[in-house]
């Protein structure tokens, strides 16, 4: 296991538990393998992806990776919150693939930045409002900054290039520049 929390990139010996000096603080030691974090990457995004499964399935699903309640930009939201989110996208935009570009880890936050793809075959909600079907491929870049806590997503900050994707739908046209 190799150690980051100091410039020396330390490895540790295979199973080390508990806590560890980094240049005089005491902190726990990074508790995910990159097995784990991508294992839990994996779980994560199919819930975004694949199609959701229907009343309780869908929340025990989402409640595998997601507290309940957890916070969205600042907001409370629950787990039957997100459950609706991801069907609303599902239903919008069909063939959906999200490819990660980076990530980034600390014991108890993961950042991802990753680019969604797919084609616009139902209502969009969107915060100017509902855009009809467009059938045009749209490609978005986000960044996801996930704050876990015993093991589940308590908090995310969410940064998505909705003018982006808004402006591939048609819903929004920029000004040529002068």
């Amino acid at each position: 296991m190799v150690h980051r929390c100091c410039p020396t990139q330390a490895t540790l010996p295979s199973g080390a538990s508990g806590v560890h000096s980094c240049q005089g603080r005491r902190g726990p030691l990074p508790a995910r393998t990159l097995r784990d974090v991508t294992d839990f990457l994996q779980r994560l995004l199919r819930l975004w992806i694949e199609p959701v499964a229907d009343g309780r399935a869908a929340r025990a699903a989402f409640a595998q990776v997601y507290a309940d309640p957890l916070t969205v930009n600042g907001s409370p939201m629950t787990v039957a919150q997100l459950v609706d989110r991801a069907r609303s996208l599902q239903r919008a935009f069909e063939g959906l693939s999200m490819q990660i570009l980076d990530q980034v880890e600390t014991p108890d936050r993961l950042v991802i930045a990753f680019t969604m793809r797919g084609r616009h075959v139902g209502t969009y909600a969107s915060a100017l409002g509902d855009v009809p079907p467009t059938g045009r491929d749209v490609e978005v870049r986000t960044i996801d900054d996930l704050t876990i806590t015993d093991g589940l997503v308590s908090a995310i900050w969410v940064v998505a290039d909705d003018l982006g994707l808004l402006t591939q739908l048609g819903a929004v046209n920029l000004a040529d520049p002068p």
